[in-house]
C-alpha cells in the first residue's frame, strides 16, 4: 500500500509558472584552476646558507693561516680562495638559492674570514716575540688590526697595498657573483 501525503499545500497557480533548473554534476561548469600561492620566502635556506658560510669561512681561514705559517709568504690570492670557499658553502647550505641577502652575507663573511686569518697571523708573529694573553681586550685589538690590515699596508708599501686591495676586491666580487642565484655565475664567477 502506498503512503498518503497530507494535502496542506496551496494549489499551484499555472498562470505564474517559473521553471527552476537544477544543475546536474556533469553539466556544472568547471571551476577555474586555483591560483598558485605566491612563493613564500624560505627563511631556513638563508639560515642554512649562513651555517654553510661559517663553515666555509672557518675552512678558508684555516687554509689562509696554514699556508702563510708554512711558507712565510703573504700572498693576496688566498683571499680569492677564501671567497670561493665561503660562497660555495653558502650555496651548498642554501641549496643553490641566491639573492641580495646571500650576496651581502657572502661579502661580509669573506671579509670577516680574511680579517680573522690576518688577526691570527698577527697574533702568531707577535707571540714569537713575547707571550700575549688572550684577554677580551687583546682579542678585540687583534681583530681590529686584522680588519684594518689591507689598509695598514699602505704605510710600508703603497703599490703592494693597492695590489692587495685589488685582489681582495676580486675575491669579494667573485663571492658576490657566486651567491647571486645565477647558475652560470657559480661556474664562472670571474666573468661579467
Amino acid at each position: 500500500m502506498l503512503p498518503t501525503l497530507p494535502m496542506s499545500l496551496p494549489p499551484t497557480n499555472f498562470d505564474t509558472v517559473s521553471y527552476v533548473q537544477t544543475p546536474t554534476p556533469a553539466l556544472q561548469p568547471a571551476a577555474p584552476p586555483a591560483a598558485k600561492p605566491a612563493e613564500a620566502k624560505d627563511e631556513s635556506s638563508l639560515g642554512w646558507g649562513i651555517v654553510g658560510g661559517i663553515a666555509g669561512g672557518i675552512l678558508g681561514t684555516s687554509v689562509y693561516v696554514a699556508f702563510i705559517q708554512a711558507t712565510h709568504i703573504r700572498i693576496g690570492y688566498l683571499a680569492i680562495l677564501v671567497a670561493f670557499l665561503v660562497a660555495k658553502c653558502i650555496m651548498i647550505g642554501s641549496k643553490a638559492k641566491g639573492g641580495l641577502e646571500y650576496q651581502l652575507t657572502a661579502v661580509l663573511m669573506t671579509y670577516g674570514a680574511v680579517s680573522v686569518g690576518s688577526s691570527i697571523n698577527i697574533y702568531l708573529e707577535l707571540a714569537k716575540i713575547r707571550a700575549i694573553d688572550l684577554t677580551l681586550n687583546n682579542i678585540l685589538v687583534l681583530l681590529k688590526l686584522g680588519a684594518a690590515e689591507p689598509f695598514l699596508r699602505f704605510q710600508s708599501s703603497g703599490p703592494r697595498a693597492v695590489i692587495g686591495l685589488l685582489i681582495l676586491f676580486v675575491g669579494l666580487r667573485a663571492a658576490w657573483r657566486m651567491t647571486s642565484g645565477d647558475p652560470e655565475a657559480m661556474h664562472h664567477p670571474f666573468t661579467r
